[in-house]
């Protein structure tokens, strides 16, 4: 249990880290841009990549793809119904700020660290699901809500996500795992290498990006989003550790994803259907801590 919090506390010091630097002028304003970069592009595939180095995948797993969709369409609509009876903007707010989970760049250095390759296995498995929503499928839902959906949104959602690194990683590994073919030992020394710095760098991305300046007439706001959506995570991990028919293992890591923050896209398309980009902002860099918190406690019962 040390050694978890030990883990959990470094976590905390390089996002604080990053942070620090930003603030007194060590990295400028868009630095952030050049780690989300080298991420996106090499630590994160090849962490992907190692990840199913040993990975034993059957049928019944596909169920996680579903579950990881499920999330994002879920909480959408119980975005929706929350704000129906008032304008169009205010759902479509709740609609991008409710769904999806950052998984990338935020839980899956968590289970790369504590929880071993099978895990990052499983949390692919379920952000390829999830990942079909947070690269646009809940925008392209959110802007028909506004009455600004058009066929250029829905190429443009594809465009991205089929362009997207980590995605075509997840859908490549996916078919080697499930056609059974095996991937040089090289590849996955390579790749174990590469990846070695996932994790610092996306804490300390994390760090970089982290706001939180909001009015107080918005609090109510934000607290009312982020209790919604951590309620909904615990139902979710309650219906996954009694319901889902998998083994304990799969289990522990569904419910550690659950409890991931909201998607870093989320304020952009927040802005894009003319909604808060603020307020989506303050959302998304207060959920981290509270993610931290939460998901730091989920491995100290878990261990």
């Amino acid at each position: 249990m040390g050694d978890i919090l030990i883990k959990a506390f470094s976590f905390i010091l390089i996002i604080a880290i990053g942070y620090g630097f930003k603030r007194i002028g060590v990295f400028g304003p868009k630095d952030y841009k050049i780690i989300t970069k080298i991420i996106m592009n090499i630590t994160l595939p090849c962490a992907l990549i190692t990840g199913f180095a040993n990975f034993k995948m059957d049928t019944s797993m596909l169920f996680i793809i579903l579950l990881g969709f499920l999330g994002n369409i879920i909480m959408s609509f119980v975005g929706f119904v929350l704000a129906r009876n008032k304008d169009n903007k205010e759902k479509a707010f709740n609609m991008l700020n409710l769904a999806g989970y950052n998984i990338g760049c935020f839980t899956l250095p968590y289970v790369q660290s504590f929880m071993g390759a099978y895990a990052v296995g499983i949390t692919s498995l379920f952000d390829i699901g999830n990942s079909i929503m947070c690269t646009g499928g809940t925008y392209a839902l959110a802007s028909g809500v506004v009455g600004e959906e058009n066929d250029q949104s829905i190429r443009a959602f594809l465009r991205k996500m089929f362009s997207s690194v980590p995605f075509d990683t997840y859908m490549l590994m996916f078919i080697v795992t499930i056609t059974g073919i095996k991937l040089p030992q090289v590849v996955y020394t390579i790749t174990s290498n590469l990846s070695a710095g996932n994790a610092f760098l996306s804490m300390l991305m994390i760090g970089m990006v982290f706001e939180c300046k909001f009015h107080k007439e918005q609090l109510v706001k934000v607290a009312s989003i982020i209790s919604i959506r951590y309620l909904f995570a615990a139902i979710f991990a309650v219906i996954i550790y009694f319901c889902v028919p998998f083994s304990m293992e799969i289990k522990h890591v569904l419910v550690i994803l659950v409890f991931g923050p909201v998607p870093v896209l989320a304020p952009v398309f927040t802005a894009r259907c003319k909604c808060d980009e603020g307020l989506a902002g303050v959302v998304n860099s207060l959920c981290i801590p509270i993610s931290i918190v939460i998901i730091t406690l989920l491995l100290f019962i878990i261990n």
